[in-house]
């Protein structure tokens, strides 16, 4: 298995890198050479001179990846905002040459990275000219998308009008993850079906406490 996917959420704090890191786990687990990639960062934690950056931390823990956190990510801001304010803010705006360069590191050391995004799909990450947006690294990669979305109300509001913008940037969606899926949950339950219905895609419920994901619609 070869490749890669890009790990991309309705909002902050859905569950990407929870998602992500069950997906480089289970791809490792099930024999494939799998790594990760967070091209920017914001929020990092100061350790001494060190800045920690928590999401990689996370799946580096979760993964049992090799080798520091941040191997991982191309950018690393401490400010915990939006990353275009935390990039004007350290005078270092992230450029998408250098966030290729660092993928292409990734690719020569395994055979599929899973690469997650800050923020929501609309996520502005420096102000130049031209701006550089999240699905301007996305489309760079090559990669589809596994949607992470809510699973209670609002999440068919936020699922599709996620995946029409998506659309609207020639992004191709793979799958949809609903994240802290609870089980005869009936609004959980009936946005899968509507989901599923309303998309064609898979349609993955993920526990709060999950140690594994389905990762077959990555195949």
């Amino acid at each position: 298995m070869t490749g890669g996917i890009f790990v991309t959420g309705t909002g902050t704090d859905v569950g990407k890198t929870y998602v992500s890191a069950l997906l480089v786990r289970a791809l490792r687990q099930n024999h494939v050479n799998a790594g990760y990639l967070k091209p920017v960062l914001s929020g990092a934690v100061r350790q001494g001179d060190r800045l920690i950056p928590g999401d990689a931390d996370a799946v580096c823990r979760t993964a049992a990846l090799p080798d520091a956190p941040e191997t991982y990510v191309a950018y690393v801001y401490e400010p915990a905002v939006s990353p275009h304010l935390a990039a004007r803010m350290a005078g270092k705006p992230p450029e998408l040459p250098h966030m290729l360069a660092r993928l292409d590191v990734l690719r020569a050391r395994f055979a599929y990275v899973v690469a997650e995004g800050c923020g929501g799909l609309f996520c502005p990450l420096h102000e130049g000219e031209p701006p550089l947006f999240l699905t301007d690294v996305i489309a760079a990669t090559g990669y589809p998308l596994a949607l992470v979305t809510p699973s209670g109300l609002g999440a068919l509001h936020a699922a599709m009008t996620t995946l029409a913008y998506a659309k609207q940037h020639g992004l191709r969606t793979r799958v949809l993850y609903m994240n802290r899926f609870v089980a005869g949950d009936p609004v959980h339950e009936d946005n899968r079906v509507q989901l599923a219905r309303m998309t064609g895609l898979p349609v993955i419920p993920v526990a709060a406490n999950a140690q594994t994901i389905d990762f077959s619609p990555l195949l």
